[in-house]
């Protein structure tokens, strides 16, 4: 197979000498991360999952190494793992539906490497059905949980006009959306506010395109008075974040840290990607990998949470965030699932106004 160029950073800058040659050698990577495309400084998850895989080699003495495909497609991704394999890689990271492929096809050709997949499952080119070798696990996180803990924050904070987004990703949309409104309701519930005290703009997308007026759109929400708008992480979000910016208003971040990207991120229901990773590496050190199968990890297992440490909120605080991460723990909180969106009529404290969705082209 012809190799297309991919970038290579070593994170340990040791090169081992070749004995009397006067040569040096690069050492071999044994554990690699694929990027999808973006490079490992985005400030979202593929610097989150670098910056783990770094620090885990600097403390194990591994060296690690990442590769940026040429394009976003399973084909490029594919060869940025085969160049990673080339050089000596024992496990390979990589996340989100473009490496879904280019897994799918690795895992039976390099049975001896060891694939760690986020956000997504390997599957064939035109199948949506998931299959895992012995060599493959996959690691998901809890979407709804993380949308209620959005809402719920956004509620406690006291804004009352908020907006949801969701994009291209049908099931996507649907477990953040509900889980944001389940959320609300809850902290509007405790809070004892009247009855649709809480005004929610919501909207299912079905495309993640942007365009000028998309952003007019946006701008035009905060500008009526919206408050802060939630998304379910669609690649139109950066246009939301940028009305926000332009008009005063507040985004609540989603996946990673957005305070990182903008200061209209009041807080973000984060995917905790370095914690898990980490957690990961060890098990393989350990020879505990557990192969062959899919987890969906949330706030149980820490992997889902508010980011209280940078968090601008005045009035919702790190005591509510425990109060409330100790609830799901005790299991006192059971979600209801994308049924809700069926019937709002329970959410008594929200006034729900509905975008039905058009049709528009992924």
């Amino acid at each position: 197979m012809k190799k297309k160029a991919v970038c290579l950073c070593f994170a340990a800058a040791v090169l081992f000498g070749l004995g009397g040659c006067g040569k040096e050698k690069e050492p071999p990577v044994t554990i690699a991360v694929v990027t999808d495309g973006e490079s490992v400084d985005d400030l979202g998850v593929n610097q989150a999952i670098w910056q783990a895989v770094q620090a885990y080699g600097e403390t194990s003495g591994e060296q690690t190494g990442y590769y940026i495909p040429e394009d976003e497609s399973g084909a490029a991704v594919e060869q940025a793992m085969d160049e990673a394999v080339e050089k000596g890689a024992e496990v390979i990271i990589c996340h989100g539906e473009a490496a879904g492929a280019a897994v799918y096809e690795a895992q039976r050709e390099y049975r001896d490497v060891r694939f760690l997949m986020f956000d997504g499952e390997p599957h064939a080119e035109k199948s949506e059905r998931a299959r895992l070798r012995g060599n493959t696990r996959c690691i998901l996180f809890e979407n709804e949980e993380a949308g209620f803990l959005a809402g719920y924050a956004a509620v406690k904070e006291g804004y009352t006009s908020l907006a949801y987004y969701g994009g291209a990703d049908e099931e996507r949309a649907k477990e953040y959306g509900a889980g944001f409104l389940q959320g609300a309701q809850t902290a509007a519930s405790e809070m004892e506010l009247e009855k649709g005290a809480v005004r929610i703009q919501y909207e299912e997308r079905g495309t993640d395109a942007i365009s000028p007026e998309f952003l007019t759109e946006v701008q035009q929400k905060y500008q009526n008075g919206c408050e802060a708008i939630f998304t379910d992480g669609g690649s139109f979000e950066p246009i939301v974040r940028k009305a926000a910016e332009t008009t005063g208003g507040k985004v609540i971040g989603i996946v990673t840290d957005e305070s990182q990207k903008s200061t209209a991120a009041v807080i973000s229901a984060e995917n905790k990607y370095e914690e898990i990773l980490t957690e990961e590496l060890e098990k393989i050190k350990n020879e505990e990998f557990k192969g062959g199968k899919t987890t969906v990890l949330g706030i149980q297992e820490d992997a889902v949470g508010l980011t209280t440490d940078t968090s601008q909120m005045q009035n919702f605080n790190e005591e509510q965030n425990q109060k409330i991460t100790k609830q799901f723990k005790t299991n006192k909180i059971t979600l209801q699932g994308t049924k809700l969106l069926k019937d709002t009529g329970t959410l008594k404290q929200l006034e729900i106004e509905v975008t039905e969705k058009e049709e528009k082209t992924k």
